[in-house]
């Protein structure tokens, strides 16, 4: 399971993170990521450049949902 994670609040919401920099962020493996937003449990990446990057305000977002839900 995803838990919430501290760090992800000095993003800028205006930015986007890696794949791998996500995973790191929340101590998964990319393919743990894959699996949960393919789910719907994670948000899905956009791809640019030919990679995948994730919105920081998608990333702010699911940690406020996670911050709701204990």
């Amino acid at each position: 399971m995803i838990e919430k994670n501290e760090q992800t609040e000095g993003l800028n919401p205006d930015g986007f993170t890696t794949l791998a920099g996500v995973a790191k962020l929340y101590d998964v493996s990319t393919s743990t990521l894959r699996r949960y937003w393919d789910k719907g449990e994670f948000p899905k990446p956009v791809i640019l450049f030919s990679k995948n990057y994730f919105k920081n305000s998608d990333l702010l977002e699911f940690n406020r949902r996670l911050s709701n839900n204990p």
